[in-house]
């Protein structure tokens, strides 16, 4: 477990932790919402250096290890979780504020160093096996399993080039999956979906995994990302897919 605090101009977290399968959680103390982003810091880069290619949150600065995160926690709940897959080396924190509509805001941001330590007993990488996994591919979100009620545990590929975020949401009565596509996130407009949890951009190949409370009805899984020389967003252009919980 990584507990990482976020306080309103620092963030609090162990300076190491073991390399393998690990839990990030995020804890907010401060009185703004975040999301968490954990990235390597690559070799020859150091960690001021990487930390300020973080400003604005540019889709080129997730497009290589980038692990993902927990994105920002429910209005119910303090805190959100991510489990990773975490190598050895040096990893830069990144907490970004999330305004009112749930969109990260790339001029305000956090961070801190971590260090991940390699053990003296090589120990093969095994996730928990998920109720639910979202394959996230060039265009498209294959959604596979069958979930109920309660807590469960959602798994997120990459299998795409480019990377992906994951916002996963209940519909709202009367809402559809056409109603999603056409939602602007850019604007003040309220969104056609529940808020539940979702996953910070991850590069491709990479696999995250979090816990969410699922309740009975139909939910959405959709990339809220928006590449370069793009004007709409993953979602807009058809990524995105939904699933029953029963």
């Amino acid at each position: 477990m990584l507990t990482v605090v976020a306080h309103d101009t620092s963030l609090e977290a162990s300076p190491t932790v073991p390399a393998g399968i690990t839990t990030a959680r995020l804890v907010l103390k401060g009185k703004a919402k975040r999301e968490l982003v954990v990235h390597r810091v690559p070799a020859g880069t150091t960690i001021e250096e990487l930390a300020r290619g973080a400003a604005g949150r540019p889709e080129r600065w997730f497009h290589d290890w980038s692990f993902g995160g927990p994105s920002v926690p429910r209005d119910s709940t303090p805190d959100a979780a991510a489990t990773l897959d975490l190598r050895p080396g040096r990893y830069l924190l990144v907490a970004y504020e999330v305004d009112p509509s749930g969109r990260p805001r790339g001029d305000k941001f956090i961070w801190r160093e971590v260090s991940v330590i390699a053990g003296a007993v090589l120990i093969p990488a095994r996730f928990p096996v998920p109720d639910l996994t979202m394959k996230m591919k060039s265009g498209q979100i294959e959604v596979s399993g069958v979930v109920r009620t309660g807590q469960r545990v959602v798994q997120v590929e990459n299998a795409g080039g480019r990377p992906h975020d994951v916002l996963i949401g209940r519909l709202k009565p009367g809402k559809t999956l056409d109603d999603v596509k056409k939602w602007d996130r850019d604007r003040t407009e309220p969104a056609p979906f529940i808020y539940v949890g979702g996953l910070t951009p991850m590069s491709s190949g990479f696999t995250a995994q979090t816990k969410l409370v699922l309740q009975t009805g139909v939910h959405v899984v959709l990339c809220t990302m928006r590449h370069s020389g793009e004007r709409e967003r993953d979602y807009q252009r058809g990524m995105l897919a939904s699933f029953k919980v029963n």
